[in-house]
C-alpha cells in the first residue's frame, strides 16, 4: 500500500520554497498530497479515496480534484466558479461525486494544468522536478515541467473539495495579492 502524506506548506512570499522544503523530508517511495490552506475535505472518506487512487499506481504523474471555485472549467463542478456559500450544497456535491466516480481519473488536456489547491504526486517525481521558488505560478510551472518531461496530468472526478478561492473579491480569478 502506498503511503500518502498530506501537507499545507507555507513560507511567506515563497510557496514553491515551502513546498520543496516540506517534500524533502518525505520518504522516496511516498506520495504527497499538497493543499491550499483555504480548502476543506467534505466527506470522511476523501483521504481514503486519495490513498486508494495512489495505491492503484495510476498512469498519471500529477492528479488534481474537483472543486467549487477555481479559474479552470476542467476542475470546477458545472464548469464554472460558484458563489454558493452554503456548505451543505457542497457536501451534497462531494457525496454525489464520491459515490459516482470513486477512483475515476480523467486525463487533463494540454495545456491545462492541475491547480495548486490540491496536487497529488509521487515524491520520486518531485526529486526530478522541483517547484519554482518565489513564483506565484508554482503550480503552472511544475505541471509544464512535468508535461515537458513526458508526464501526464489527471483530475480525480470523485474527489470534490470546498475551496474559498478569493471569496468576496470583486474579480477572484485575477486577484493575486495574497500569493506574494
Amino acid at each position: 500500500m502506498s503511503r500518502v502524506f498530506y501537507s499545507t506548506p507555507f513560507r511567506s512570499g515563497d510557496i514553491g520554497g515551502g513546498l520543496n522544503e516540506t517534500i524533502s523530508l518525505l520518504p522516496d517511495n511516498a506520495w504527497i498530497c499538497i493543499r491550499d490552506a483555504d480548502t476543506m475535505f467534505l466527506t470522511p472518506q476523501q483521504q481514503k479515496q486519495i490513498a486508494d487512487i495512489a495505491g492503484a499506481d495510476p498512469a498519471f504523474d500529477v492528479i488534481g480534484c474537483m472543486t467549487n471555485r477555481l479559474r479552470s472549467p476542467y476542475q470546477t463542478h458545472g464548469g464554472q466558479l460558484s458563489d454558493e456559500p452554503d456548505i451543505r450544497v457542497h457536501l451534497q456535491i462531494a457525496e454525489e461525486l464520491e459515490s459516482r466516480h470513486w477512483g475515476e481519473l480523467v486525463e487533463l488536456p494540454a495545456p491545462e494544468v492541475v491547480a495548486g489547491m490540491l496536487m497529488l504526486f509521487r515524491v520520486s517525481l518531485w526529486q526530478k522536478i522541483k517547484f519554482q521558488q518565489r513564483s506565484i505560478y508554482f503550480d503552472k510551472q511544475f505541471c509544464a515541467a512535468v508535461r515537458a518531461a513526458g508526464g501526464k496530468l489527471a483530475i480525480a472526478r470523485g474527489v470534490y473539495l470546498f475551496h474559498l478561492y478569493r471569496f468576496g473579491k470583486p474579480n477572484p480569478c485575477d486577484y493575486t495579492a495574497h500569493l506574494t
